[in-house]
């Protein structure tokens, strides 16, 4: 079986390299692809960044047009020279304001403030639009704005975070209030911001705000997922340091996320208010996903009839070797164990027909074979086993003749009828016996007959006369007969070559008493006698009733 071991352990080592090559390909893939992600989420965090300056700068862009209406430029300045005229000036303000922040679009406020040149608010329009009369001096933004500068800021008020964006208004040369444009911080707004990945606000240690990225088939973090690293975030070093954190793995139900954080510019970073990009992070799965990913091109970039070939050739290879090594010497010895069915009992399998394990199975079939038989054997004498499984037939020892018992009236006696009975009588014959056939000329003469044993003596010398019946033998007389016939046929046996190991007095003696009830019972006679003579090359017997 060395091809068939020698190709099972290439087959093996070949899957096992093929597997080991997709395990590192498969590692590889999955390195490059969190590799690709982190590099993603920086590169979305600077556009984070961008993006909020660009968003404060097109606030404080849109802010021109109601900085310069002329009726907000004018009732600001006569509410900033004279504070009792605010409340007659009010609602003409809030109308003007109002029309102004309509016509913003959609950098329209959530809350649109006018302050006179103290910070007071004089009108306010969008949430909270009711309160009016309260400073916002104090404010750096604020503060900046009424001095005559253009600034932007984030601010956190209550449970809000909202983007700031302070422009001053001015009316014949002097500085007389200002308008201050409120953005509150929402899932719409970040949704607007990042298109790509996901992004959202926090403050403190929760989040405020998810945004749902427009890109196709990203799968979206629920914002209790965004909030779960935060508080190790906030207490870290590296975002006190450097504004932004290291990158965070989240792992939930829908898959891995990594996650980055950082703090936003402006007042509101003192209260722990940032925002975070997150994107999911792709894995490599089963092993087919490497061709679920693969496109129409890489399929047709195989040598598939080339691999085709290979496999059927690999295939046929290992059917060529498991039929020589397998099954053919398996054919062989079925072949050989069925040619023992018509062999002569004491043939074997020529063991050295076989190789390796073959050869040991047929060693232990002829192992069983000698023991079976030498077990029949030794039991025939106490199991009432036939003659021929006594004398050496076919079922006996493998190398013992076989030994046949005809009697008188069997079909194909050939020898000579035995000498008369003492007293000069002639046997009695059984009915209906046939002549002996002629020997064909081309066989040779049949070997003369081994001397007729002297009939068995009459008890106490008596010859029976003419007529009269023969008597029984005593047990004596009987044994010390049967004797004589045993040393016949054992010096028989030995002249013609026979192994006499097997066979003993005792079982011989048993064999020729069940023969001689059988004929007795059979004609009625008190006596059988025994012949020993050679037929087809092996010493038998015959027994025939004397009457």
């Amino acid at each position: 079986m060395f091809l068939s071991r020698f190709w099972t352990l290439l087959l093996t080592l070949t899957v096992g390299a093929l597997l080991a090559i997709v395990l590192l390909a498969r590692d590889l893939v999955d390195r490059e692809r969190s590799e690709a992600a982190t590099a993603l989420l920086y590169k979305e965090l600077d556009k984070i960044d961008i993006a909020l300056n660009l968003h404060a700068r097109q606030r404080l862009d849109v802010l021109l047009a109601p900085a310069l209406d002329p009726e907000i430029r004018k009732m600001l300045g006569q509410v900033s020279a004279d504070a009792g005229r605010a409340e007659k000036l009010r609602q003409k303000l809030l109308t003007a304001l109002r029309e102004q922040n309509d016509g913003l679009g959609k950098y329209k406020a959530d809350m649109l403030i006018a302050l006179d040149l103290r910070g007071e608010v004089v009108v306010q329009v969008g949430e909270r639009q009711r309160e009016i009369g309260y400073l916002m001096a104090g404010f750096p933004a604020v503060d900046a704005a009424l001095r005559g500068y253009v600034r932007d800021d984030v601010w956190k008020l209550g449970a809000d975070v909202l983007l700031v964006a302070a422009r001053p208004v001015i009316d014949q040369g002097r500085y007389v209030g200002a308008i201050v444009h409120l953005t509150k911080v929402d899932d719409r707004l970040a949704s607007d911001l990042s298109p790509r990945v996901q992004l959202g606000f926090f403050t403190g240690g929760a989040m405020i705000a998810v945004g749902t990225p427009k890109e196709p088939g990203l799968i979206r973090a629920q914002s209790a997922f965004f909030g779960q690293p935060l508080e190790q975030v906030l207490s870290s070093p590296e975002i006190a340091e450097r504004g932004y954190s290291e990158v965070q793995r989240i792992s939930t139900g829908e898959g891995d996320f990594l996650a980055l954080y950082a703090l936003v510019r402006g007042e509101a970073a003192e209260n722990r208010v940032g925002y975070a990009v997150i994107t999911p992070l792709e894995r490599m799965g089963a092993f087919t996903e490497f061709y679920e990913k693969a496109g129409t091109q890489d399929i047709h970039s195989l040598p598939l009839a080339h691999l085709i070939i290979g496999v059927v050739l690999v295939i046929l290879a290992g059917w060529a070797f498991n039929w020589l090594e397998g099954e053919r010497p398996i054919s062989r010895l079925h072949k050989h164990v069925q040619a023992l069915a018509a062999a002569d009992p004491k043939d074997q399998l020529n063991i050295y027909r076989f190789r390796r394990r073959i050869r040991k199975l047929a060693a232990s079939i002829n192992q069983v074979m000698d023991t079976k038989i030498r077990q029949m054997l030794e039991t025939a004498g106490h199991k009432g086993k036939s003659i021929d499984a006594i004398l050496g037939g076919g079922s006996g020892e493998k190398r013992l003749s076989t030994a046949t018992f005809k009697f008188a009236d069997d079909e194909h006696a050939s020898i000579p009828p035995p000498p008369p009975a003492a007293g000069g009588s002639a046997p009695a014959e059984p009915q209906a016996i046939p002549p002996a056939p002629a020997p064909k000329p081309a066989e040779s003469p049949a070997p003369a007959p081994a001397p007729a044993p002297r009939p068995p003596p009459a008890p106490g010398g008596h010859r029976p006369a003419v007529g009269e019946a023969v008597p029984k033998l005593s047990a004596v007389e009987e044994q010390a007969y049967f004797r004589e016939i045993y040393g016949q046929f054992v010096a028989l046996k030995q002249k013609l070559g026979e192994p006499v190991e097997q066979l003993t007095f005792e079982r011989f003696e048993v064999t020729l008493k069940k023969n001689r009830d059988t004929l007795m019972a059979r004609y009625g006679c008190n006596q059988v006698r025994f012949q020993v003579y050679e037929k087809e090359g092996k010493a038998s017997l015959k027994a025939t009733p004397v009457k």
